[in-house]
């Protein structure tokens, strides 16, 4: 399981340090207009992603757009896949369309018109959607965020990521203490799968006896660096025993 974090500040060298320290292991950014405060720029994309971290593409202008139908689809998926583009974000990635408000049931359809459209003109990244778990069960993308608000403790099947805590939680004033920005808190179990834009790639002394742990699912958790508590070794253990010693 991969821990993430997603906040409307720019992260500078020195906060993505202190994150990737921490064992986050992505950042959720806003892939909006540069004229808007929120939005990733170029160069701080390329600093998460050099420290190790990866940057997770979320559109949001206003909370409620995507009740504006098709035509808001068409508009929000070209400008979105244009500042993508620009940025040399692969076309594997995904880009996340928020619906961050309670959309209430009479909005569903206007939204899947705007969602359908969107990924039309996002293409050829991915299409997804950010919103609460009934939401996320009733319409269709190619990627699922779901939110812990109005979700009353659920969690969709769907959901590639999970946004478990707000601002107000202790991990995430933790981790905002640490970086002097307010954040939330994610988790993801494959990032990949997730469209998520991976870090960059960096070859280290550990990296091929890492990939035949993780080929061999003795460890999976992306966190190479990490101590290892005697429970975790006694697990690793089992495991090699359970595959190899028989």
């Amino acid at each position: 399981m991969y821990q993430g974090i997603d906040t409307a500040a720019r992260i500078n060298a020195q906060q993505a340090k202190i994150l990737a320290d921490n064992g986050i292991a992505f950042v959720g950014r806003y892939l909006v207009q540069p004229s808007m405060s929120k939005a990733l720029t170029a160069n701080e994309a390329r600093i998460l992603r050099d420290s190790g971290l990866g940057v997770l593409l979320i559109w949001e202008t206003y909370a409620n757009r995507a009740r504006d139908g098709a035509s808001a689809g068409r508009t929000d998926g070209a400008s979105a896949a244009k500042l993508a583009d620009e940025m040399g974000v692969p076309n594997d990635c995904a880009i996340y369309f928020a619906v961050d408000y309670d959309a209430p049931k009479s909005d569903y359809q206007a939204i899947e018109q705007y969602l359908y459209a969107a990924k039309a003109a996002c293409a050829p990244y991915r299409c997804g959607v950010y919103g609460k778990v009934d939401l996320i069960n009733s319409v269709k993308a190619d990627c699922y965020m779901q939110c812990v608000a109005w979700s009353n403790g659920a969690l969709s099947s769907k959901a590639n990521i999970y946004q478990y805590e707000w601002q107000g939680g202790a991990e995430a004033k933790a981790i905002a203490k640490k970086i002097g920005v307010a954040v939330d808190m994610n988790s993801c179990n494959d990032m990949n799968a997730a469209g998520i834009w991976m870090p960059t790639v960096e070859q280290h002394w550990y990296d091929a006896a890492m990939q035949w742990a993780e080929s061999n699912k003795l460890m999976n958790d992306g966190r190479p660096n990490d101590y290892v508590t005697r429970a975790e070794l006694a697990t690793i253990l089992m495991r090699y025993h359970n595959t190899f010693g028989k």
